[in-house]
């Protein structure tokens, strides 16, 4: 493309002359130039130069209509032949492309159209090449960046270089990667931006000028602080992180399509985005080894503590401290999943799922100034924390729920329960996950999902595992139990939540229907069955205490029932 002033400042214009002093010659761009009559309707493109001998429009209404046609079709500008059927343009015609500020050029009869339509051609292939030779350039010196190693501090310094615009590069979060000169004022705006509570996917935009939109990729940003320029880095469909320029006061909005400085933007953001890949794969790379560290300490899968205590200072862990350890499990991944409906497989989005879930014990661990080992395994999240000699167990809690909050904000509809070990000491990886284990298997009995569980919380359950090795005990227990599962499937009852709810309420009947929501008349039904199905007396107490055994077990999953599809209650 070129400027309408370089049109005019073409050999072949030297006989034009320019009506309208309005227009900014310099900021009007023509793409094309074409001859054209009346009557306009859908010939012309936007930014196309149009030429006219004016015949059909002798009448000074009629030229004005073809003016305004002109106009709205998005015309650079109108180069009008007088002489012939137009003998002088008419005062009210220039006085309205004067208001426009649209650009209206009297040629001569004497100048061909053909001389002048290739002049302006020659003219947009020389600044077509002249394009391609800049952009060359730049392609060329952002590759070397890459090829040198030198990352993207190099890229961004080397855009401040050209253009002398502060700059920001951060990632999809908004985590500042690096940034440029004079941009320390910049940094301290986004910063509080983010901390309270700024989506660096939405920040506030302003529509820019529908007839010279920005690229897909580029967007303006209004702030208190001035105006911001935000470029995407994006790879494929995924969203790699952002290039925010501090536009500077001086320079207006429609700067930003001088060729050099859009050509130099464009190809910052194509390098800035093989950048990303680069780190992205080697921090994909470091976390898959740590994940696999962290899961043989968890597994007990390694030859000897020398060689992971190597490995794991090769990885940053220090494995002589004492640490405690969490399992956390994502109940409903799937229906969140199908609820958020995102471009990912399953697979994918719930690797990024984990990846998530270690990124915010990160955070929590540094918030608690202690180290933390962690990887995400069959869906769950174990996680080493380190126990300083002055932590109090409630800081246990204050982790784990630090950690669900973080994350509650990013998937507000996951549910994530926990499991917590009591031992905390070196080299105790595999027992503490083992009880970290344990402790979420029996809190998720026992309490259902969503809620942090210890080890200390299971004695109870243990003991009822303990007894269930027994196998006299297991077996009375089977029997006793094995009615009423099968009765509560067939008919869709919940004989052993009525037993436990009566059990709870000590006997009492008319405080134990009104928790069950129950006629009396049907709850006294429901327990004459029970005693028939178990050949129990609910009011002896050694009955109901074998009974209250019997399901507690078969809760605890320490029986063999068949059938064991849930009622509906």
């Amino acid at each position: 493309m070129i400027s309408m002033q370089q049109v005019l400042q073409l050999p072949i214009m030297n006989t034009a002359l320019p009506l309208t002093s309005n227009a900014d010659s310099n900021s009007i761009t023509v793409y094309w130039a074409s001859v054209i009559e009346t009557p306009v309707e859908d010939f012309v493109r936007p930014r196309e130069l149009i030429l006219s001998s004016g015949i059909g429009c002798q009448n000074e209404r009629d030229l004005l209509e073809f003016v305004e046609e002109l106009m709205e079709a998005g015309a650079s500008g109108l180069i009008l032949s007088v002489g012939h059927y137009i003998s002088s343009i008419p005062d009210n015609v220039i006085d309205f492309c004067e208001t426009k500020a649209f650009p209206l050029v009297e040629i001569p009869w004497e100048i061909r159209f053909s001389d002048i339509t290739e002049a302006i051609s020659e003219a947009l292939h020389k600044s077509s090449l002249r394009s391609i030779d800049v952009s060359n350039k730049i392609r060329t010196d952002l590759l070397e960046i890459i090829l040198e190693g030198k990352g993207m501090e190099a890229i961004a310094s080397y855009v401040y270089e050209q253009l002398h615009i502060p700059m920001l590069v951060v990632d999809k979060r908004g985590r500042l990667k690096t940034q440029t000169d004079q941009s320390s004022g910049l940094a301290e705006w986004w910063n509080q931006y983010l901390s309270q509570g700024g989506n660096p996917l939405f920040p506030p935009f302003q529509q820019s000028d529908p007839e010279k939109s920005l690229p897909a990729n580029m967007e303006w940003m209004d702030t208190d602080t001035g105006t911001l320029l935000r470029l995407t880095v994006q790879t494929t469909q995924d969203i790699q992180g952002y290039m925010i320029l501090q536009w500077p006061t001086h320079k207006e909005k429609h700067d930003v399509f001088e060729e050099y400085t859009l050509l130099l933007l464009e190809h910052s953001v194509t390098t800035s985005a093989l950048c990303f890949l680069h780190d992205q794969t080697a921090l994909e790379t470091e976390m898959r080894l740590k994940d696999d560290f962290v899961w043989s300490l968890a597994k007990d899968n390694y030859e000897s503590r020398d060689q992971a205590l190597s490995r794991g200072k090769s990885l940053g862990y220090n494995l002589e401290l004492p640490y405690i350890c969490f399992v956390a499990k994502p109940e409903n991944v799937e229906r969140v999943f199908h609820a958020e409906s995102p471009p990912l497989s399953y697979d994918h989005w719930l690797e990024q799922i984990g990846y998530m879930f270690e990124e915010e014990v990160s955070h929590a661990s540094r918030y608690l100034k202690a180290r933390v080992m962690s990887t995400f395994q069959k869906s769950e999240l174990i996680v080493y924390l380190e126990m300083h000699p002055t932590m109090m167990y409630d800081t246990v809690y204050y982790f784990a729920e630090t950690v669900q909050y973080r994350l509650e904000q990013k998937i507000p509809h996951l549910v994530i329960s926990w499991g917590v070990s009591k031992t905390a000491a070196p080299w105790e990886f595999v027992t503490s996950f083992s009880e970290a284990s344990s402790a979420l298997d029996a809190g998720r009995r026992q309490r259902g999902f969503g809620y942090i569980h210890t080890y200390e919380d299971t004695r109870f359950d243990r003991a009822l595992m303990s007894l269930s090795k027994n196998e006299e005990i297991r077996q009375i227990a089977e029997a006793t139990v094995a009615p009423l599962h099968h009765y509560s499937v067939e008919r869709g009852i919940d004989l052993m939540k009525t037993v436990r709810t009566y059990n709870e309420c000590k006997g009492n009947v008319s405080q134990t229907s009104r928790e069950l929501n129950l006629h009396r008349q049907s709850l006294l039904y429901r327990l004459k069955k029970i005693e028939s199905l178990t050949s129990c007396d609910l009011n002896n107490s050694d009955d109901l205490f074998l009974i209250e055994l019997s399901i507690r077990l078969h809760t605890a999953g320490a029986l063999f029932v068949t059938d064991e599809r849930t009622p509906h209650v």
